[in-house]
């Protein structure tokens, strides 16, 4: 168990010239937001109350941050994870979801912003990464990526692969005699059906209503879909899904995550017969997801439903510190949804 005293913030600091690399402290949000911002430009601008959605009010509650600041408040570069409870071999980890990874823009172009970079990214390892923490993955832009590769020994873990599916295209499969309907949030039942569905799952997020709820139900921007599926006579809950408006693009309508037991094929084609429904009577052109290959969802989706796989420009990053979890076996292994992606 990790204490809260194990994990304060604040507690290492060093000096690189007139900035100071530590762990984020209450107050540095205001200067946090302004590199986010101003490093993401022509992205929504980021809120403080999206802030504190992803890094405070997250099932673990502890931020995850280190930075260079200087004496007047300004940050120019900082290194951050969303923590995430996983399950690997039936037994729980902890993992790091990299996000707002960033260097100040006028900090891009001579060495001062990749050494800062650099320093916060080590003190973050030093500071955040503990015995009980098995992976770290994200999607950096490529000049990050690069540094990360470089000097943080991070690894390329694969091109991201959606699942795309017109929607003028006929189903050609039945509609199973389940109920589906949308609800504001996820009850508990969600526990009981990922205790049904995690065996199926060597490495996954554990999707849990509490995950699930913070994910998605309070998210401070998106309107999320919640979709469960029912038994018609003892209500029983057989799946769930969530989806959102656009993601990649505005065209499209995303299957955001993906709950049911991989043999339940019922519920899996009625959750598509609803979201292709959704797909259409929003106006959007395609709907698509992400499962990554080799998973037997991946397969089945192009099989059996319909869809077609499209290449992204986007590249999944990882570091792993899980005896025997290399590359190839993580690419094998790993269940992922496009709620596993930080910025959709």
């Amino acid at each position: 168990m990790i204490t809260d005293d194990e994990r304060c913030p604040g507690a290492t600091m060093k000096k690189d010239a007139e900035y100071v690399i530590r762990s984020y402290q209450p107050g540095d949000e205001a200067a946090l937001l302004a590199l986010h911002n101003s490093a993401f430009d022509g992205a929504v601008p980021r809120s403080l109350e999206h802030w504190r959605w992803r890094f405070l009010q997250n099932p673990l509650g502890f931020p995850e941050i280190t930075l260079a600041i200087n004496d007047e408040g300004r940050c120019t570069a900082v290194y951050a994870a969303i923590s995430h409870h996983l399950l690997l071999n039936g037994k729980p980890i902890l993992g790091g979801l990299q996000t707002d990874v960033a260097i100040a823009p006028d900090h891009r172009t001579g060495l001062a912003g990749g050494r800062q970079f650099v320093s916060v990214g080590k003190l973050f390892r030093e500071r955040f990464v503990t015995p009980q923490t098995g992976v770290e993955w994200g999607f950096p832009e490529p000049p990050l990526q690069r540094i990360c590769i470089r000097y943080l020994k991070v690894g390329v873990l694969r091109d991201v692969v959606f699942l795309c599916r017109p929607a003028e295209r006929k189903l050609s499969f039945a509609c199973p005699e389940l109920e589906t309907h949308r609800v504001e949030r996820f009850s508990g039942e969600v526990d009981e059906l990922w205790d049904r569905c995690k065996s199926d799952h060597v490495l996954a997020t554990i999707r849990n209503a509490a995950y699930l709820n913070w994910r998605y139900a309070d998210h401070p921007d998106i309107d999320y879909g919640l979709v469960e599926v029912r038994e018609p006579q003892t209500r029983r809950l057989r799946g769930v899904a969530v989806f959102r408006e656009g993601g990649w693009d505005h065209q499209l309508l995303s299957i955001m995550d993906w709950l049911c037991p991989f043999k339940d094929r019922e519920v899996e084609a009625r959750l598509l017969h609803h979201l292709a429904h959704e797909t259409k009577t929003r106006a959007k052109l395609y709907l698509i997801a992400w499962m990554p290959s080799p998973g037997p969802v991946f397969h089945r989706f192009q099989q059996d439903y319909g869809f077609l796989a499209k290449v992204t420009p986007f590249q999944e990053s990882y570091r792993s510190w899980s005896k025997g979890a290399d590359r190839r076996w993580l690419a094998d292994h790993w269940y992922q949804t496009m709620g596993d992606i930080d910025f959709f």
